[in-house]
């Protein structure tokens, strides 16, 4: 370590930003921690509150079952009293005829039956809907005789009741944070002048990451306190339940060997409760029934990693003793932790992002501020191109926010609306279409207006299209909406890339360059995690707000932050003249060649296949929404990690042919590693699902290494032909990036009528995988040099 002097006020601005960064990381951390403690606890009580619920059912189906009338049933405030009173849950338990007239009631007199939904949610077992509204939680359970249902028995329990114990378990965790972000930022403030400027990141870095684990720690020990309380309820009850269908049979003394339907009736409970280990009736220490018939006659196996309840049914009268007995492992409250833990990991990926971004803005700030002599330098360079950085990131951040649900966000508009679903592949086609078609219009309106109006321009038209798709869920708007986004985010993407080639030196351009691949990347990665964990808490039309406003905020820091003029390049103005140039970089063989073969498919396997397809694919497999989510983050991540790699060796001379090659090899490579999972001769899903979803994790980091080796040095290998010199670097990267589309555009297009024909299977990606290397094949053909006539009307 070296000291260094440091201002105040830098060191003060850093510090400041950092806690801010480090408090929204913890935030947000805690918050789906909560929310997946809260919503796991909740099933755990349901169950519970099921399980009770049975008890009341069996004794009320018992009274109508030879055909009596359940308004004729005595005793339901003596069977239902004790247990509103004992389990401070339930606000009432009521009995309904069929027509949702109140027959009993136990409790609140002023709950009213809640109506059925569209699409009714039973409980785990199936034995029971749950039906909800803004405040209150209702179980209903169906009362039926020999014949048919002839009423309701309901349970009614305030959400807030059910929420309590996890909100009193995270408060003490969201005071850690706010002191853990303090002591953060008095590390960066107190340390960081003691650092040198090329370490000052990795120890910056290096502390944030002990504080985020230490309070996932402490997040995932609450968890696991949490879950126990749930599962021992839930165990308790299964047994009261067990209990109290059979303690008639013990009072009555009758002899339990008689009675037939007691071993069917532990399987049932083992069917409806498939992560119950054992439930079992034991008499004199020995088992008369048990989930596992064989066990029949032998001693209770005990089980260290178990929860287990046991009841007492026989009266102290009784000469025999008479329990029950149930056991939950404990595994299922580490399977709970583990996927928490997962989605934490990815947490963690995110808020570094937005911890480098922003540390890194916050040090530009204080050196633009502070050069004086009115030299470039790199220094200088690479604090000017930070300004925007967190522009592009947060701008593809809250595009790829809803990119985990979103397929099925619009089959299911689809469905709602009664159209075909060969329409599904529509809002994608109509955002990237417009990405493209905007991006002409943008680079002349760019030399009339400057970069930076040109990116807030874009800003607002995307947050204007988030905005239309979190008001209005019908398909068409919902097209509309997303062509508005494509417009938007073209229009910044042009920008953007102009800011960037202003303010870049000849020998630093693609490095330049590869800050828009690690925006797009990041921006993905980050948007990805996040949204596909807040989904399940704010919902499609809560993420959709969250990224309006979002942009919203982005387009007013750039109007605060960046250069008022900035352009990138001297250009004509003429929308004819730029037609003209691009047809007349088109007939570049260079240049045609790369967009054809490499740049095309390769955007159409981004948008078509890992944005498109495999979040439908894994859907049909069962993946959830968060997983989803993760697995396209690993595809952005090796991405970042081999495009660094990928346009330094371009800036070092290596030749960009050659990195352009092993790329599309790579690609075709991933994706026929993900095709394997399709082959039942290679692997069978059912039995062994832990090998196919590996298979499609390495496939998919495969083919982002792969596009890692594309991104960057592809628009290095088109800028530095014989065409960018005649037109310019600008226009031809504008071309390229215009043409590129087309694969975006493509890509959705082609799977979705590939999957309507042929329906959704992975082996179709193995034929695409084919195509890619067979592309391979052909860039490798020589160049043929431009022709005189070309050159000529270039010139």
């Amino acid at each position: 370590m070296l000291s260094i002097q440091i201002p105040l006020r830098r060191r003060l601005i850093n510090a400041l930003t950092m806690f801010v960064v480090a408090l929204m990381s913890l935030v947000l951390l805690i918050y789906v921690a909560y929310g997946e403690g809260k919503r796991t606890y909740e099933r755990f009580q349901i169950d519970k509150l099921v399980a009770q619920g049975q008890i009341v059912q069996g004794v009320i189906e018992g009274f109508v079952r030879p055909g009596l009338p359940m308004r004729q049933f005595v005793g339901f405030g003596g069977l239902t009293d004790p247990m509103v009173k004992a389990d401070p849950l339930i606000d009432a338990i009521d009995a309904y005829n069929t027509n949702g007239e109140r027959i009993f009631n136990s409790g609140a007199q002023t709950t009213l039956l809640l109506p059925v939904g569209e699409n009714p949610v039973l409980s785990n077992d199936k034995s029971a809907e749950i039906r909800s509204s803004g405040a209150l939680v209702q179980i209903v359970l169906p009362v039926r005789n020999r014949f048919e249902q002839v009423g309701m028995l309901v349970l009614s329990i305030p959400k807030q009741k059910l929420a309590v114990d996890v909100e009193n378990a995270f408060k003490p965790v969201l005071y850690v944070a706010v002191g853990g972000a303090f002591i953060f930022a008095a590390f960066v403030f107190i340390f960081s002048p003691k650092f040198k400027n090329s370490t000052q990141t990795q120890w910056t870095g290096g502390a944030f990451g002990v504080m985020f684990l230490l309070l996932s720690a402490l997040v995932v020990s609450t968890l696991i306190s949490v879950y126990s309380q749930g599962v021992q309820a839930r165990s308790k009850s299964l047994a009261d339940s067990l209990g109290q269908r059979l303690d008639d049979l013990v009072i009555y003394n009758l002899n339990l060997d008689d009675v037939t339907g007691i071993i069917g009736l532990f399987g049932e409970y083992k069917r409806l409760n498939p992560d119950l280990r054992a439930a079992a009736l034991i008499v004199d220490g020995k088992i008369r029934a048990h989930t596992d018939p064989l066990r029949r006659g032998s001693e209770w196996d005990h089980v260290e990693s178990d929860y287990e309840y046991t009841v007492k049914i026989s009266p102290d009268r009784y000469t025999r003793e008479v329990l029950i007995k149930v056991a939950l492992p404990r595994e299922v409250v580490f399977q709970q932790v583990v996927r928490s833990v997962k989605n934490f990991m990815a947490l963690f990926v995110a808020s570094t992002f937005f911890a480098a971004l922003f540390m890194g803005l916050a040090r530009s700030f204080q050196f633009l501020a502070e050069v004086k002599d009115g030299r470039w330098s790199e220094r200088e360079e690479i604090a000017t191109i930070n300004l925007v950085k967190p522009v592009f990131f947060l701008a593809v951040f809250v595009e790829h926010l809803s990119y985990a649900f979103l397929p099925t966000f619009v089959q299911s508009a689809i469905a709602s609306s009664g159209l075909s679903q060969s329409l599904g592949s529509v809002p994608f086609i109509s955002y990237y279409l417009c990405f493209a078609i905007a991006l002409i219009p943008a680079s002349r309106l760019e030399a009339r207006m400057g970069a930076r109006n040109v990116i807030i321009l874009g800003l607002v038209l995307a947050a204007i299209g988030l905005g239309m798709v979190a008001l209005f869920a019908d398909f068409w708007i919902i097209s509309v909406a997303r062509a508005i986004s494509g417009i938007g985010q073209g229009t910044l993407f042009i920008g953007v890339q102009a800011y960037v080639l202003a303010n870049s030196s000849a020998e630093r351009r693609t490095r330049a360059g590869g800050a828009i691949v690690f925006g797009f990347q990041a921006g993905m990665i980050a948007g990805m995690a996040i949204g596909s964990l807040l989904v399940s808490y704010l919902g499609s039309s809560g993420i959709f707000t969250l990224g309006a406003v979002l942009a919203t905020l982005t387009a007013l820091y750039g109007w605060i932050a960046l250069p008022s003029r900035v352009s990138g390049g001297d250009v004509a103005l003429s929308m004819k003249s730029a037609w003209r140039d691009l047809f007349m970089i088109m007939r570049n063989r260079q240049f045609s060649r790369t967009i054809l073969l490499v740049g095309i498919p390769a955007k159409a396997v981004l948008t078509g296949v890992i944005l498109f397809a495999m979040p439908l694919l894994l859907t049909l497999q069962g993946f959830a929404k968060e997983d989803i989510g993760q697995i396209i983050m690993i595809y952005a991540c090796a991405v970042i990690a081999s495009s660094h790699f990928a346009a330094a060796n371009a800036d070092r001379g290596q030749s960009t042919e050659r990195i352009l090659l092993n790329g599309t090899c790579l690609m075709g490579a991933g994706l026929g590693i993900i095709a394997l999972v399709g082959m039942p001769s290679i692997i069978n899903w059912a039995q062994n699902p832990g090998l196919g979803t590996c298979l499609i994790i390495l496939g998919v980091t495969v083919v982002g290494i792969s596009h890692g080796f594309i991104n960057a040095p592809i628009v290095t290998h088109v800028t530095i032909s014989q065409v960018a010199n005649a037109h310019g670097s600008t226009s031809v990267a504008a071309a390229y990036r215009l043409l590129e589309r087309i694969g975006h555009i493509s890509g959705p297009l082609i799977m979705g009528q590939i999957f309507l024909h042929f329906g959704m299977s992975w082996t179709i990606l193995g034929v695409i995988a084919l195509a890619i290397f067979v592309m391979g094949l052909l860039f490798l053909t020589p160049d043929q040099p431009v022709s005189d006539e070309i050159t000529k009307a270039a010139a």
